[in-house]
């Protein structure tokens, strides 16, 4: 059994809950990678797991990227660590066979927003902000969140909030597109979890080619948009879960899925 000492992992109801606990802060370390590294391949690997949801205790997700460790190392050595944590992490997580939220409040900073924005949803507290502080605090860009913010939000808001570092509130993030939904901070994790539950009683199989389809056409030239998405409705379609969901919808009943 795997033990952590910078975050909890537990199962319910379907649902994996990773949360960091790295007092006051929740900075993110190497040892924390490995640990939020060792909770995604656990929660990946059990078939009773549907959705994973990451967030954080105290005051906010994360503050990011511990400076003061970082601080200590050499170019080779700061190569190596933020290659696994943006990298590495980045892969790991678009790997997973099964969707990954989270849930935000009081603050995502720097590599927090990596964290975040690499999940599929992110639901946040009306009280929570995100920030960018790479120029400012390093005198050097935000890494990942160049190509997260761009995409997300577009070049000109974009550039804002890089070159300026200040934060956004949840609110104005929500505005924008960057996250899913904006809830009172007494609701947040009841509306979380609601909203994972019923993400949670889909098909596995539907799921996992959904979310298999959308980081393929991401970036996907349109030309082969429409063949791709043929062969992916197609190959679902033979699936036991799309025939028994077909069956369930004619027979006006629950489908009882089997991960076929």
């Amino acid at each position: 059994m795997n033990e952590f000492s910078l975050l909890h992992y537990t199962v319910k109801d379907g649902i994996a809950d990773i949360i960091l606990d790295n007092p006051p802060a929740n900075v993110i370390n190497p040892k924390m990678t490995s640990e939020y590294f060792a909770a995604l391949d656990l929660a990946n690997t059990n078939p009773d797991v549907k959705i994973i949801i990451i967030s954080g205790r105290g005051k906010g997700l994360s503050g990011g990227v511990d400076l003061k460790l970082l601080d200590t190392y050499g170019p080779t050595e700061m190569k190596a660590f933020l290659s696994r944590f943006y990298v590495e992490m980045i892969d790991k997580v678009r790997a997973l066979s099964k969707p990954i939220m989270a849930s935000v409040h009081g603050y995502a900073m720097e590599g927090a927003c990596t964290l975040a924005f690499a999940c599929d949803m992110v639901i946040a507290s009306s009280d929570a902000k995100f920030g960018y502080p790479g120029v400012p605090n390093l005198a050097a860009p935000p890494g990942m969140h160049v190509w997260f913010l761009q995409r997300l939000i577009g070049r000109m808001k974009a550039a804002e909030l890089i070159y300026t570092g200040d934060t956004i509130s949840a609110i104005e993030a929500e505005r924008l597109g960057m996250i899913t939904r904006v809830v009172a901070p007494e609701d947040l994790t009841s509306e979380s979890r609601k909203l994972a539950s019923k993400v949670a009683e889909m098909s596995p199989v539907g799921l996992k080619s959904a979310r298999e389809l959308i980081y393929r056409m991401e970036n996907m030239d349109f030309k082969t948009v429409p063949g791709t998405a043929l062969d992916a409705v197609a190959l679902a379609f033979a699936s036991e879960d799309s025939k028994e969901a077909r069956r369930a919808f004619v027979e006006k009943r629950k489908p009882v899925w089997t991960g076929k």
